[in-house]
């Protein structure tokens, strides 16, 4: 239903057609007359868009969505790999560097091959439910890699994917043809009427804390080594937190850590959540860690952990050259370098933390988190309620 605002003393009309959000100046000022009006014209807007006779350009043909609205020159829909080409383009400067690498990839490797030779009109419910069951199968088409081996020898072997990454794909494939509705190619938008699939909880599989000593002192041979990984087991930060850290985040007389930025293989970018940008209180053993590696530190770069050349460290390189190597030298399951964050939250919550100082410490916006992953890991969730109160009662001798 469509609806009015007040803005700056003048009025506004809000509805929603073809699943896009408008929000339209009147030009109109704020008295009971023109409020009148308004209400006129939004009772109208309602019909029409009930009858399908609504036709934006006509309503507002300087408004704020006039140019998604417009037909192309073409009264044809274009090809689906044309179209999305164009979305993607528009959509790009608003993602990160991750996301954007990723969808390039999904839309590169999964949707083109899938509808690319299809007119976006074209694209139905069916078409889109086969695509998901294929991609559940493991044998959706995915753009050949530019490489030089010979597939007749080494053919590509198709791999199943996870829920999770099914529905990501799906996300991209539904947000691509929500312009396509706009656009009125499309009555609807074939891929927002397939349900996402169940996502299995990420695993949480931490150390143990006689496994993080088995690791340091026996997985690593090397003393900058040592003292990352006591940071990461002990501070609660994600990798790309870990490897983000510069010297002026390091508070000495406070003992705190400013947690400002997250690098990846895309260079450095802003933490994961406005929440993760935080303050977070350093252990001693992150202190001494950090004091030792100050003073062994001889390259002047900004980055508390540098590579040779004083730059931050390459995440897939920590994790291939030290990372895994360590956990086999340690002889230790093998893990993801994620576990670190998990482990520094169990082992806390196991030393009797207050579950609400390791969110702060996490970077979550309250406990809630901390109680729902890992409940099994507080003392006194595992069967021991009342433990306390029973030693103190006895004490008092009832």
């Amino acid at each position: 239903m469509a609806s009015f605002y007040i803005k700056d003393s003048h009025l506004y009309v809000d509805f929603r057609w073809r699943g896009v959000r408008c929000q339209e100046a009147t030009r109109l000022t704020d008295t009971t007359e023109n409020r009148a009006k308004v209400r006129r014209d939004i009772r109208q807007i309602d019909g029409e868009i009930a009858a399908g006779t609504f036709e934006y350009l006509r309503w507002f043909p300087h408004g704020r969505k006039a140019r998604l609205f417009t037909p192309t020159e073409s009264d044809e829909p274009p090809l689906y790999r044309e179209y999305v080409e164009r979305w993607l383009a528009d959509k790009t400067a608003r993602l990160g560097a991750g996301t954007a690498y990723d969808w390039r990839r999904i839309v590169d490797g999964r949707l083109v091959p899938a509808f690319g030779e299809n007119p976006v009109s074209e694209i139905d419910v069916e078409a889109v439910e086969g695509f998901i069951a294929v991609l559940k199968r493991g044998e959706a088409a995915t753009a050949p890699a530019p490489d030089t081996t010979d597939r007749r020898k080494h053919p590509r072997t198709p791999q199943k994917l996870s829920n999770r990454r099914v529905n990501i794909i799906l996300r991209v494939l539904q947000q691509s043809l929500d312009r396509a509705v706009a656009k009125g190619w499309l009555k609807g938008n074939p891929a927002r009427s397939i349900d996402l699939l169940r996502e299995d909880k990420p695993e949480i599989d931490p150390f143990s804390l006689v496994e993080v000593q088995t690791f340091v002192s026996e997985g690593l041979d090397d003393d900058e080594d040592r003292r990352y990984f006591r940071v990461a087991f002990f501070t609660g930060l994600r990798p790309g937190e870990e490897i983000g850290l510069q010297w002026d985040d390091v508070d000495w007389r406070r003992r705190t850590i400013r947690v400002r930025r997250s690098v990846s293989r895309f260079g450095k970018g802003p933490t994961k959540t406005i929440e993760s940008k935080r303050d977070i209180d350093m252990l001693p053993i992150v202190e001494q860690a950090l004091v030792a590696q100050r003073d062994a530190n001889k390259l002047p770069s900004p980055w508390v952990f540098a590579n040779r050349d004083g730059g931050p460290l390459d995440i897939t390189n920590l994790r291939e050259r030290v990372w895994r190597p360590a956990m086999q030298r340690a002889k230790l399951r093998i893990r993801t370098l994620y576990q670190t964050r998990h482990t520094f939250a169990t082992l806390m919550l196991e030393a009797g933390e207050s579950p609400g100082w390791v969110a702060k410490q996490l970077g979550h916006t309250n406990a809630e988190m901390v109680y729902r992953r890992y409940h099994k890991f507080i003392p006194n969730l595992r069967g021991r309620d009342g433990a306390h109160a029973a030693r103190w009662l006895a004490e008092e001798g009832l």
